[in-house]
């Protein structure tokens, strides 16, 4: 049932509760993968790994599949936001954009459900141990763009939305309305990239030394 730190069970098994939120965003962190020119999340070289399928795109979930980040998502889920934005700083292959930072896709939260004991059992590592709760977070509208139409986090934006310093992998931001909504206008804009996103990672992702064995059988 566990792949380390990755639980192998149906976001369907969720006791999911419906959510009312206000119309504000949260901006949260991703990695990006360095070999797909698509802002895609980081794939694994191999598997079992410590990477997380987050954001986890295919089922429009976050904080389902592996428990970090546990304070933001219930942070998320008191302070009742609806969007949760994702920012990464571009790793990939195509140069123009690679080192800069983007805004490249967004959840409207629409469910939630507390895996903290399902973390805790079937998982080796998680964040949530000290917290009362653990919230994943799922969506009924899950939209990523392309690089080339994603929404560039410049110095000026940053400023613009409270941040100081560096962006780093614990860097989020908080939105209001307007905020949110002008980054929505903007993402809903561009084409709709999610069914790129996720047959790229379908691609890009490694086999279990046991899924190869089954194929060299045959």
């Amino acid at each position: 049932m566990t792949n380390d730190n990755v639980m192998h069970l149906s976001v369907e098994n969720a006791a999911w509760q419906d959510y009312r939120a206000s119309n504000t965003g949260m901006v949260v962190f991703y990695s990006s993968d360095p070999v797909s020119e698509i802002p895609i999340r980081e794939i694994p070289e191999y598997i079992p790994s410590d990477i997380l399928p987050e954001p986890n795109y295919e089922t429009g979930t976050y904080g389902f599949f592996g428990c970090n980040k546990s304070k933001v998502r219930n942070s998320f889920v008191k302070s009742k936001i609806r969007y949760l934005l994702f920012m990464t700083k571009y790793e990939g292959t195509s140069a123009d954009f690679k080192g800069k930072y983007f805004l490249t896709g967004y959840y409207r939260i629409a469910k939630t459900a507390d895996l903290k004991r399902q973390h805790i059992r079937y998982l080796s590592d998680y964040s949530c141990l000290d917290e009362d709760v653990c919230q994943a977070l799922r969506a009924e509208e899950v939209r990523f763009v392309r690089i080339e139409d994603a929404f560039e986090i410049t110095e000026k934006v940053v400023k613009q939305w409270g941040g100081k310093g560096k962006i780093t992998r614990q860097t989020r931001f908080l939105l209001n309305e307007e905020q949110t909504t002008e980054v929505l206008e903007f993402l809903q804009s561009k084409n709709d990239a999610t069914q790129e996103y996720i047959a790229e990672t379908v691609r890009l992702q490694p086999h279990s030394s046991a899924e190869e064995g089954e194929q060299d059988e045959e």
